[in-house]
């Protein structure tokens, strides 16, 4: 388990005893969670979502929580079902009982006919099944969603807030500056936040209607070509960053972090001897990694200057 994605989130805990009760007691914590418990969708089901055992087969809690850091996985289901097939074999279906009956199907036998075939066809569907891991660090009111899409992270934190009793008021990173700009100064000025490096990929847009798209993969980003571009006119919209040579992950125009990277070094230093125990090597690897993440978080929201709760 590792968050190699993740959108950002911020919840303001204070002025809620009871979130701040639930996050303090680790069996209500697990109950809750565990009221939204992820289960298989049924044959007329399109789509369904939960959480499941954290761990997985090797243990049935639902959560980790150590340090003010709490985990959890999220689960969701769904059928591949696009309309375009449901409506060709629709027709295809009203053809052949017309044919079969030698005159035009009604309206009710139509909608009765589309209804059964859509049935049939979803208890057919093939099934897809995605997990995202979520991440609070209910000191600081940072939350983490190990997805990449935005659509995805709010399911997610819908589900967390119900199994949270309705409350659990999570937002998006809000930033008082234009991020492209601030991204682009990164490269133009050499303008980077503390403790952060330039990495080698970057991706540079147009700002006119051509939607000129240039992709630069391991190369200098302070280079003369790359700069070239900045002057005519492209903004940063994607930078690769390193973070005190502890991680790598690249953000995006939207305050996604993608790609991230633990350094092996670091993670030599900073993880335990590995043991028998799965779990607990698993436990490990996840607060070190909440480490890095809680710093790059806070770092993130003083470089863009996020608004805070």
């Amino acid at each position: 388990m590792s968050f190699k994605n993740l959108r950002l989130y911020t919840v303001d805990l204070s002025n809620n005893s009871e979130l701040k009760n639930i996050f303090a007691n680790e069996t209500l914590l697990e109950e809750c969670i565990a009221s939204c418990k992820f289960r298989k969708t049924m044959e007329q089901e399109m789509s369904t979502c939960g959480f499941a055992p954290l761990f997985g087969r090797h243990t049935d809690a639902f959560t980790f929580s150590s340090n003010h850091n709490h985990f959890f996985r999220f689960v969701e289901e769904n059928k591949l079902l696009p309309s375009t097939i449901i409506k060709e074999a629709f027709l295809d279906e009203v053809d052949r009982k017309e044919n079969e009956l030698n005159r035009a199907l009604k309206k009710d036998e139509k909608q009765a006919l589309k209804l059964a075939l859509t049935n049939k066809m979803m208890a057919q569907a093939f099934v897809t099944r995605r997990e995202l891991f979520v991440w609070v660090n209910s000191l600081y009111g940072f939350v983490g969603v190990s997805a990449t899409s935005a659509k995805r992270a709010e399911s997610a934190i819908t589900v967390l807030r119900k199994a949270l009793h309705g409350s659990f008021p999570a937002k998006p990173l809000q930033p008082r500056c234009v991020v492209e700009d601030r991204l682009t100064s990164f490269i133009a000025k050499g303008d980077l936040p503390q403790d952060f490096k330039l990495g080698y990929d970057c991706v540079l847009k147009s700002t006119d209607d051509t939607g000129a798209t240039v992709r630069a993969s391991k190369e200098d980003l302070t280079c003369k070509e790359i700069n070239s571009h900045i002057e005519a006119g492209k903004r940063v919209t994607e930078v690769q960053l390193d973070f005190v040579d502890n991680a790598q992950f690249v953000i995006t125009s939207e305050l996604a972090i993608k790609r991230i990277t633990l350094d092996d070094q670091y993670l030599e230093r900073s993880l335990p001897q590995k043991t028998d125990d799965k779990i607990a090597d698993m436990q490990s690897y996840m607060l070190v990694e909440s480490d890095v993440l809680t710093a790059i978080f806070d770092k993130v929201m003083k470089a863009f200057d996020c608004v805070t709760n």
